[in-house]
């Protein structure tokens, strides 16, 4: 029966009529489309941040090669734990959309 699961949404979809079936087929693509914005927002705050420690850095006295190269990884999983990046307007929209599909 688990490998039945999957279709029965599909099924339902195109029994429903081809307005729901469209908006269904689309999910993935929606879906793909929000997972980007929410990438691009988490790469966009992680290089503000890298930028904004370097020049602090520099401003310190240190020399800039060596402030870029010390805050080159940040941003970066380290060790077991990711950088907590989801409380972003476009992740959290990209999450609430992933779980109403779950609903």
């Amino acid at each position: 029966m688990r490998t039945l699961t999957p279709w029965i949404p599909l099924g339902l979809a195109l029994l429903c009529g081809p307005a729901n079936a469209a908006s269904e087929l689309d999910r993935p693509a929606q879906q793909a489309k929000l997972d980007a914005a929410c990438q691009q927002a988490q790469q966009q705050l992680v290089e503000q941040g890298k930028q904004q420690r370097i020049d602090a850095c520099i401003k310190a006295g240190g020399k800039a090669a060596k402030c870029q190269q010390e805050f080159a990884s940040f941003g970066q999983r380290e060790g077991n734990k990711r950088p907590d990046l989801n409380n972003l307007a476009p992740c959290q929209q990209a999450d609430a959309y992933r779980k109403s599909y779950r609903q």
